[in-house]
């Protein structure tokens, strides 16, 4: 191999060739800064503040300022060594000094801003607690909820974010919050504290009054979105639809999702589209008209109801205009998100309301507002966030306030980041109050004590905390009138920093003060409905108990109405009511109006589901490449199938009953290859009644079908490939051993026989009387010397 030849400095030159391209990287990133930054800015200043150009600004500042320095430093040096000729020392040290002054002008100045630090001492609370428990703040943590590895799928994918914790979560914080027990309890008390406080007397929501939910979308361009972006979560969306439309009973066309500056994705928006409940896809959807696509609707200016800033130097007559669907609606909720911002240090539920704005003659956007709550201003300076948290149409009529801090991010514009002060995990949280100055501060605290939180820096980023809490007489002097009727804002509520971040102590908390109360809630309940049999601990939701389950476990549900998903993914646990053997009590143990009721995911062979009433829901019960036992289950009324099969799923389902539901009463989803259509789930129906579903009885797979009745189903009674059917009635007729095709002479709206059902008796005559086994009543299955058909034994016929 021929040598590599070196230079006369010592150098190859394939290693000069190949290193050389470095040293104008720097100057190169500076002129594409400049020019870039000189190109959007100039024509419109405002975009100055747009994230982007202040990091071109800087990059293009610090090549301005770099070049600068050299070209100032050769001069002066080359002026040193003139003087020094001349024999001019003094000129020349001088000139040289001048010199090492502007190479070091150009070197890093080190941190540009200090980090935060509160203005005041711990627990001294100013402004005045909102709330029907002033001051109140709910923290629920459930870390169940987020389980992304960081590689696999997306973080919003179901897989990663458990819906049914998620479900358990909205539920604990807003019964925290209320001090009520139940979820429709709650809501009544959230809105009768509204409309008592607007002088609209003690009622609750009145269908239909129309609710308008402000959710953070900032990074959403368009597009698909980025892998691990910090989006709002999908569940917390769905979530919250489910309770104002399942619980509160508000008529889904009168809920909106908006925010007016930007797009909303399709995790969120096809995600609520394509819900098994067709309620949830009527809720409408309002963006920036640029992303009003698909069905989503283009935000329109209401010119009549302006936001009028108290600051008269901000652009556009410092006047700006809410969308049709804010102002037109009686009641506003505000979803914020837990992050840092590069520029306010924080955006939370104040910096939410950002996306509300139209300028005349503009554009939907905030960018006039960016220098009006930076994070460097100083303390008792006008702060823009207080004109939008009075505003009646905005903070004036917002019923309730929640962070989504499922996922929290490193900052408005990057990904989502564990956090250290978590144990190096998910933040897995949501916050919720009626005071949108207390339910930030909790959050500043949060994220003030995150080491990996380097945006929180500037005394200024409390600014608007202050200014807000003491709205009736602020520190900057500014009069806040956001109406424009010429009355100063009240206190918009109270704001102070907890005693530490171990503790987590506010004012109430200790007794000390009218300030904030911080209430952390556990999913353990000693005395909650819900109860592990193994450990003896009770939880507050179904989703938190079989969270904590292991193997073998035994999840008993006390009587009541259960309003979320319930999710089993790979657990083979036995979830029941407190007695499956009393129909009473299996009528009284309801899951109810969810998307889905049941879902039961992988290989769970030994997964049992005993004694629950599963009713109007999208789906009742949706398995995928799992095979658990149903049994004493009522499915009813749902709004799609009853039951879902899916993904080579096999249950068994013994002694239940499917009926009413609007789509097929059982349904195995078939699979789409190269082949066409293929069926690869099964069920084995033994003594069930499948009856009165607008589809099919059973459709698609391969079912096994003993001693089962199968009648009125709408489309008819069997659509299979191949079915095993004997000792059944199907209704028309359905060939195989003992079945027949007669009227079932039904007793009652609970499906029992009759004393002369051509039922009674005509069931396998092999199957004796197995100890243990009963029927829908918990009562023996052979009672006469044989069994009966269905999933009722009717019991002695002969004297």
């Amino acid at each position: 191999m021929r040598p590599t030849r070196l230079d006369d400095r010592g150098s190859t030159r394939f290693g000069k060739a190949r290193w050389y391209w470095w040293r104008w990287l720097w100057p190169l990133a500076g002129v594409v800064a400049l020019v870039w930054f000189l190109i959007r800015v100039v024509p419109k200043p405002s975009r100055a503040q747009y994230p982007c150009q202040q990091v071109a600004g800087k990059v293009a500042g610090g090549f301005l300022v770099w070049l600068g320095g050299l070209i100032g430093a050769r001069w002066a040096f080359g002026r040193a060594h003139r003087y020094l000729g001349r024999g001019a020392f003094i000129a020349a040290v001088l000139m040289f000094a001048v010199g090492v002054w502007m190479v070091w002008a150009t070197l890093p100045a080190g941190p540009g801003m200090a980090a935060f630090a509160p203005t005041e001492q711990p627990n001294s609370p100013i402004g005045q607690a909102k709330g029907i428990f002033p001051g109140r703040v709910v923290w629920v943590h459930e870390p169940q909820a987020t389980n992304w590895d960081g590689i696999t799928g997306n973080w919003w994918d179901d897989p990663n974010t458990d819906q049914s914790v998620v479900d358990g979560m909205l539920s604990r914080a807003i019964r925290a919050l209320t001090g009520q027990q139940d979820d429709p309890n709650a809501w009544d008390a959230l809105f009768r504290y509204y409309n008592r406080t607007a002088g609209l007397g003690d009622i609750g929501y009145r269908p239909p009054e129309a609710i308008a939910i402000k959710i953070n979308m900032n990074q959403d361009q368009g597009g698909p979105w980025p892998k691990g972006a910090g989006m709002p979560s999908p569940q917390v969306i769905q979530a919250l639809l489910h309770q104002l439309i399942q619980v509160v009973k508000v008529p889904p066309d009168a809920v909106t999702v908006y925010d007016a500056s930007r797009n909303i994705g399709d995790p969120i928006f096809t995600r609520i589209r394509n819900s098994p409940d067709p309620r949830l896809r009527q809720v409408r959807f309002v963006t920036r008209p640029a992303g009003a696509t698909v069905g989503r609707l283009a935000a329109q200016p209401d010119y009549n109801h302006p936001v009028i800033f108290a600051d008269k130097t901000i652009q556009y007559g410092a006047r700006a205009y809410l969308p049709t669907c804010v102002t037109g609606a009686k009641y506003h909720i505000n979803v914020a998100l837990l992050r840092p911002h590069s520029l306010f240090g924080v955006t939370l539920c104040g910096k939410n309301l950002f996306g509300c704005l139209y300028w005349a003659g503009y554009d939907w956007t905030p960018s006039p507002l960016h220098n009006y709550g930076l994070r460097s201003n100083r303390m008792g300076s006008y702060a823009c966030l207080v004109d939008l948290i009075g505003h009646p149409h905005l903070g004036g009529k917002t019923i309730l306030y929640l962070v989504d801090g499922l996922y929290a991010a490193y900052n408005q514009s990057s990904n989502v980041i564990k956090f250290d002060s978590f144990g190096n995990d998910w933040t897995s949280l949501i916050l919720a109050s009626q005071d949108p100055i207390a339910i930030d501060s909790v959050a500043l605290d949060i994220l003030r004590n995150e080491p990996r939180c380097v945006d929180v820096v500037g005394q200024g980023l409390e600014n608007y905390l202050h200014e807000a809490a003491l709205a009736d007489a602020p520190p900057s002097g500014s009069f806040y009138d956001p109406d424009g009727d010429r009355k100063r804002l009240a206190s918009l509520g109270v704001h102070e920093h907890w005693n530490n971040p171990v503790d987590r102590q506010y004012s109430r908390n200790l007794g000390i003060g009218e300030g904030i109360e911080l209430v952390l809630t556990s999913p353990m309940d000693p005395n909650g409905p819900v109860k592990n049999l193994r450990t003896g601990t009770c939880y507050d939701s179904i989703g938190s108990a079989i969270g904590d389950a292991g193997p073998g476990d035994v999840i008993v549900i006390s009587p009541g109405v259960y309003t979320e998903s319930v999710c089993i993914a790979n657990k083979d646990i036995v979830l029941r009511s407190v007695d499956p053997n009393s129909l009473d009590v299996v009528k009284s143990t309801v899951i109810e109006g969810v998307p889905i009721g049941v879902s039961i995911f992988g290989r769970t062979g030994a997964c049992k589901v005993e004694g629950l009433t599963i009713a109007s829901c999208g789906i009742g019960v949706q398995c995928r490449r799992a095979s658990p036992i149903l049994d004493r289950c009522r499915i009813i009324s749902s709004h799609g199938p009853g039951v879902s099969l899916a993904d080579s799923s096999s249950p068994t389902m013994t002694n239940c009953l499917v009926a009413g539901n609007g789509g097929h009463g059982i349904e195995m989803v078939p699979v789409k290859t190269a082949r066409g259509m293929v069926f690869h789930s099964r069920v084995a129906l033994i003594h069930c009644d499948v009856i009165g579903n607008a589809g099919y009885g059973l459709y698609g797979g391969l079912p096994s079908v003993t001693g089962s009745i199968l009648w009125a189903n709408q489309s008819g009674q069997i659509l299979c490939d191949g079915p095993q059917v004997c000792y059944s009635l199907v209704q028309d007729g359905w060939p195989g051993e003992g079945n027949i095709a007669v009227d079932p002479c039904l007793a009652d709206a609970d499906y029992h026989l009759s004393l002369g059902s051509p039922c009674v008796n005509a069931g396998d005559p092999r199957i004796g009387d197995l100890a243990g086994y009963v029927d829908i009543d918990g009562e023996p299955r052979v009672m006469d010397g044989r069994i009966d058909i269905g999933m009722d034994e009717m019991g002695q016929v002969t004297p």
